[in-house]
């Protein structure tokens, strides 16, 4: 019985993958480090809403994060990076997407402008193609690798390799289970989270909403900045006297409607919620639609052209998403990664403040993101 549990738990780890820059890998099963193993709904009778998240154990062994100043080279490191002109390799785990496009041109670019040379492999969605591109990169001496795991923390054997040929390593999405990095760099998952939280009771005040009771749409997979991201929400609504009432989790745009269509059925006081990312937080939106409530405001995480378009055209329910700041990220990963190179002290965790965006600023924020135009 334990070997079938065990067999049917790595295979759906393995199989759950979600689309997106910072929530776009798995990190760990869901376990004691604070994963939700279901939804979660406070009783009728229970006024103080669920009871505070549990903290997370890679926060306790990554430390404070590091602010993306730290990781500008000095002069001397600099030149010593232009002198060497350095191989550097970037393994994305969905190349496909347009936010990972944008954080690879940033990497490519900041490499490029230190006189070095980029190489990308895309590993597809599949954690032993990416392995096997790990491999192809020791074998084409690269001077060191960034790298988006599939699987964050399956990626630990390719991170030991890397180890084992003495090329160091920066990473996002999470840490691996094992092996030596570099640094994360991630977005700032739980201050994103905050700014939605506090943004989302500026509009339930503004519009005179008496009702306190607010929940969240997460994660299936567990990811440490989604993780994060809920925990911010969370702690910044708490600070204003409202609660949650009810924690659902979702993947996908019909996973959260029909979550969030169940929450608001059962918990009829809901005015508002938080989707983990863009589009859970797109399902959410139908599901409030469905019901035919004007009172549901949503708040999210990240951006993709069908959420700017719908802020842009007068969205009324998806009000706010913290946006990661993409080509930012790609450049204070390949600047962490040039800086070990050239001998720099880099701090172990750096996250990279997310782009509060509104109605009011969209088309501006989206141009910061996608390092494009606003789409016609």
């Amino acid at each position: 019985m334990f070997k079938t549990k065990t067999n049917f738990l790595m295979v759906l780890i393995l199989l759950v993958t979600v689309v997106t820059a910072g929530c776009g890998q798995n990190a760990a099963p869901p376990d004691s480090n604070g994963g939700q193993a279901g939804a979660q709904t406070a009783g009728s009778g229970k006024e103080e809403g669920l009871a505070k998240l549990p903290p997370l154990k890679e926060e306790e062994a990554l430390g404070k994060p590091a602010g993306v100043d730290t990781l500008e080279l000095t002069p001397e490191e600099a030149a010593k990076i232009k002198e060497m002109k350095p191989v550097i390799g970037y393994s994305v785990h969905f190349g496909d997407i347009a936010s990972e496009k944008v954080i690879g041109q940033a990497i490519k670019e900041t490499v490029e402008s230190y006189g070095g040379k980029y190489i990308l492999t895309d590993a597809q969605r599949n954690l032993n193609k990416q392995m096997s591109d790990v491999e192809s990169l020791i074998l084409q001496k690269v001077n060191g690798v960034v790298a988006i795991g599939v699987d964050t923390a399956a990626f630990g054997p390719a991170v030991k390799k890397l180890n084992d040929a003495k090329i160091p390593v920066v990473l996002g999405g999470g840490p691996p289970n094992q092996g030596d990095f570099v640094s994360l760099v991630d977005p700032d998952g739980y201050g994103g989270g905050f700014a939605a939280g506090k943004a989302l009771v500026k509009e339930l005040k503004a519009k005179g909403i008496e009702s306190k009771s607010l929940a969240t749409i997460g994660l299936r997979a567990y990811i440490l900045t989604c993780e994060q991201r809920v925990r911010g929400f969370e702690d910044a609504v708490r600070e204003d006297g409202y609660k949650i009432v009810a924690r659902g989790q979702a993947d996908t745009a019909d996973q959260a409607q029909q979550e969030f269509e169940n929450i608001l059925t059962a918990h009829p006081d809901v005015v508002g919620a938080f989707g983990v990312y863009e589009t859970p937080a797109l399902g959410m939106e139908a599901a409030v639609r469905t019901s035919g409530r004007k009172d549901v405001f949503v708040v999210t995480h990240d951006l993709n052209d069908h959420l700017a378009k719908g802020m842009a055209d007068g969205n009324k329910i998806v009000i706010f998403t913290s946006s990661q700041d993409l080509y930012a990220e790609g450049k204070y990963k390949a600047l962490a990664l040039l800086k070990a190179v050239a001998g720099g002290q880099v701090p172990k965790y750096v996250t990279v403040a997310t782009l509060p965006t509104s109605a009011e600023n969209v088309k501006e924020m989206y141009k910061k993101v996608f390092n494009k135009d606003w789409p016609n």
